[in-house]
């Protein structure tokens, strides 16, 4: 089966298209992902491969152009999301070879009365104190043919620290349509919008090698039936701080597929292995990657997860509406993942005619019942499947369960979007005591200028049996502002 999936993505590479113009990719937290995922939704995009993040600037370009060909017969509405995504990429657009040494610039001040940092996930990793937090940033972006460079150093103060950090940096070498980037990014898999099982930006991004195709190719034969196809490879080291096996490595592999225009397939698999004190040969990385070896005694296979994903489109003109689901085993027994963790959602991208409205909801656990406490734990690797102590995967971590509900309203005119969601966590499934979390949270996103945006929210989250531990409760208040300039 993995000789098969490897001999897919080798062809692929042979046989995508020889035109090569590097591209970086559109951070997995930008805003102009809600704009793309609601053109999927209603049918007007329909050849994307979503579930994979972060995209590059050249595929974003080919699906604003794709929905712009579509759209004849849509509403207003619809064409003015899409003319609000052509007016942010058009340097992309036009094809020009340039460097911008300052492509954006923003800052972000952020206050809390706790230091309980439940409420933070999904950011990178980022860290807040309690009291006054302040975030400065820039990025820079030069695309040169075949080689694309991406820097994004930020400044960030607390009251007690200031630090200087690399947010995001990579390079981009592409080739035969393929793009090998080495540095620092982070990356999304999977169909969830609040979490997902494997890969997320909830840990800080990895410094990684990576290989991807960036935009979705045909494979030949009988495999073009799989309709545009996906794939991503990367490899990176861990922290050395870790207390088991310092600087293990993580890989993973991603295939994503599209066999109908409203039917998203996604395929993936991660896995550590090695670290100081153990095997990292050959022979390790070969049962690595074709998953043998997981539970046998004296073999290092490392820790290994697999699982699926599918995404069904349902662009109906009176009500259309997106399902998706993601399944992943933590453990192998007989050649294939078990002590499964699941995630659904469904997505309405307006409801009926008031298309400024928007409505999400999602689930998802990582219980196994029987077997406390099994996702992103491992007997060998006792630091877990983290990266400086944030869970790679869903941020709820293990024993756990999520329930997300979120309304959106939508001002293109001025590329704004007002939200608010509820978030329900409970941990700790397996035992009596479980600590709760209950979060609202408000978001205001407008645009004042052409190029200038400014963001603000307000979040209250009340955790109830902090640590499990009974009777151990807490408010938290958080008020966040950022104002960012496009260059």
């Amino acid at each position: 089966m993995w000789r098969f999936k490897f001999l897919i993505i080798f062809v692929s590479v042979l046989l995508i298209t020889p035109r090569a113009k590097a591209s970086a990719y559109l951070p997995v937290d930008d805003e102009f992902y809600n704009t793309l995922y609601r053109l999927e939704a209603e049918g007007v995009i329909q050849s994307g491969l979503l579930t994979t993040r972060p995209l590059s600037y050249k595929e974003v370009t080919r699906l604003i152009l794709e929905a712009e060909r579509n759209s004849a017969g849509r509403s207003v509405f619809i064409k003015s999301l899409i003319k609000t995504l052509k007016e942010r990429f058009e340097h992309e657009i036009g094809e020009a070879k340039f460097m911008k040494p300052l492509d954006s610039f923003y800052t972000s001040y952020l206050y809390a009365d706790s230091d309980i940092q439940a409420l933070y996930y999904n950011n990178d990793g980022d860290h807040y104190e309690k009291g006054s937090n302040l975030r400065s940033g820039l990025s820079s972006r030069a695309e040169l043919e075949w080689v694309s460079v991406y820097i994004n150093p930020e400044v960030r103060y607390s009251d007690s620290d200031t630090d200087l950090v690399m947010k995001r940096g990579y390079g981009v070498l592409s080739f035969s349509g393929a793009d090998l980037a080495l540095g620092k990014d982070s990356q999304w898999w999977g169909p969830g919008y609040h979490g997902s099982i494997l890969l997320s930006n909830n840990a800080e991004p990895l410094t990684m090698l990576r290989l991807t195709n960036s935009q979705p190719v045909l494979l030949p034969w009988i495999f073009k039936y799989l309709g545009p196809f996906r794939f991503t490879f990367f490899a990176t080291r861990l922290e050395k701080e870790r207390k088991d096996f310092p600087e293990p490595y993580l890989w993973g592999m991603r295939l994503n597929f599209k066999p109908h225009p409203y039917l998203e397939i996604g395929l993936q698999r991660t896995a550590l292995l090695g670290g100081k004190g153990r095997s990292e040969d050959l022979g390790t990385w070969l049962k690595s990657l074709t998953g043998k070896g997981e539970n046998v005694p004296g073999v290092e296979a490392g820790d290994q997860r697999a699982g699926f994903d599918v995404k069904l489109t349902l662009p109906f003109k009176w009500q259309p509406l997106q399902v998706y689901a993601e399944a992943a085993g933590e453990d192998e027994a007989g050649g294939l993942p078990y002590k499964w963790a699941y995630l659904t959602g469904i997505y309405l991208p307006r409801i009926i005619s008031l298309e400024r409205i928007s409505m999400r909801g999602e689930y998802a656990t990582t219980h196994v019942e029987g077997s406390p406490n099994v996702w992103y734990t491992h007997g060998i690797y006792t630091d877990g499947y983290k990266y400086k102590g944030r869970i790679i995967g869903h941020h709820m971590g293990t024993d756990s369960k999520d329930i997300f509900l979120e309304v959106s309203y939508l001002i293109p005119e001025r590329n704004g979007r007002i939200s608010i969601f509820y978030d329900r966590e409970e941990h700790n499934l397996s035992e009596t005591v479980r600590e709760k979390k209950d979060e609202v949270d408000v978001k205001v996103d407008i645009k004042l200028a052409k190029d200038l945006k400014v963001k603000t929210s307000y979040g209250y989250g009340k955790i109830k049996n902090i640590g499990n531990i009974p009777a151990e409760d807490r408010k938290i208040n958080i008020i966040i502002g950022m104002i960012s300039y496009n260059f």
